[in-house]
């Protein structure tokens, strides 16, 4: 599970209303698109609803921080194995939450050479970006239309949030509470897979904390995401459930067990 996971995005570009002033938008209702996202970015503000479908843990991005510390994001496992989404039934989303990563798309952000501020990129590979169905992006005299401002909206504050949960990953890296973990599996086919690459936080230390840095995170927030994060791990069983069943839909025997390894 430490592999890059792969991502929605395949031509993301800026979106320019002198090139794409014909361009409609069309609901996204086929998440197809996810089938291989083993792994996806959550924010901080979606871990209540997030935690009741998913387990949330936290994953090395690849860089370090100024003191060499690796820095940390928060992710949902949606799979357990690379490129397998198993809340992904053929077009449908089969969970009865959607995290906010894939919901933006095909829309991101990034900051481009020489211009200011966040431009708004499109994947033009996708096929609900088109010239023939749903809303107009630009309006006759190049504005926004309201389908662009609805999109401009939510990146804006997908965007405020992934600051706020970047800001919490590096709180709790600073604390040294993570811990690797490892969750082993047996299918029902006797294919044994090792999910592992992720770290959770670690009880112990999280209860060792000084009172006077408890209280803070309580009063801040954050130890409440902690708790819910902890609370969430117990999903990789949904995981392994949800496998199981798609075995047994191919014939095979639907029980599977499941072992972690919290050292």
């Amino acid at each position: 599970m430490n592999r890059p996971a792969p991502t929605l995005y395949h031509r993301s570009i800026p979106l320019d209303p002198a090139v794409h002033r014909s361009r409609r938008i069309v609901p996204l209702e086929d998440y197809s698109i996810a089938r291989e996202l083993h792994a996806v970015f959550i924010t901080a503000t979606e871990f209540p609803q997030a935690a009741l479908e998913f387990p949330i843990v936290f994953v090395e991005t690849g860089r370090h921080d100024v003191a060499g510390r690796p820095v940390m994001a928060s992710v949902a496992l949606l799979g357990l194995s690379h490129g397998e989404n198993l809340h992904v039934d053929g077009t449908r989303w089969d969970a009865r939450y959607i995290p906010a990563y894939i919901r933006r798309y095909p829309f991101s952000t990034a900051t481009m050479p020489g211009a200011s501020g966040i431009n708004v990129l499109v994947d033009e590979a996708w096929g609900g970006f088109s010239d023939q169905a749903g809303e107009p992006l630009f309006e006759a005299d190049d504005a926004p239309a309201p389908a662009l401002k609805r999109a401009m909206d939510f990146l804006e504050r997908f965007e405020l949030e992934a600051e706020r949960t970047r800001a919490f990953c590096e709180r709790v890296v600073m604390l040294g509470l993570l811990k690797e973990m490892k969750a082993d599996a047996t299918l029902p086919n006797g294919e044994k897979l090792s999910v592992d690459g992720f770290h959770t936080i670690d009880e112990d230390k999280l209860r060792a904390l000084p009172d006077a840095t408890v209280l803070e995170l309580w009063r801040n927030g954050l130890l409440m995401l902690m708790q819910v994060h902890l609370m969430s791990i117990v999903n990789i069983r949904h995981l392994v459930n949800k496998k199981a069943a798609r075995l047994a839909a191919k014939g095979l025997p639907d029980t599977a067990a499941l072992r972690s390894n919290r050292k």
